[in-house]
């Protein structure tokens, strides 16, 4: 896990959902390889998928 990410998740008291997918975490994917920021966070409401950003790092990802 990124440093970063996991100061920033233990400073707010959270904890980072891990799932068996290939980033290994919960509405996380890798969606463009040999990108600067290849890590798509993304949710569902009201049945359709909303994209949250794109990060650097599975855990930063996981994190938004």
């Amino acid at each position: 896990m990124s440093s970063k990410a996991r100061q920033q998740a233990q400073a707010e008291g959270l904890t980072l959902r891990v799932a068996e997918n290939s980033s290994g975490y919960y509405g996380v994917r890798l969606d463009r390889p040999g990108r600067p920021k290849p890590y798509q966070a993304h949710v569902k409401r009201r049945g359709k998928t909303v994209t949250l950003g794109y990060f650097a790092t599975a855990e930063e990802a996981a994190l938004c």
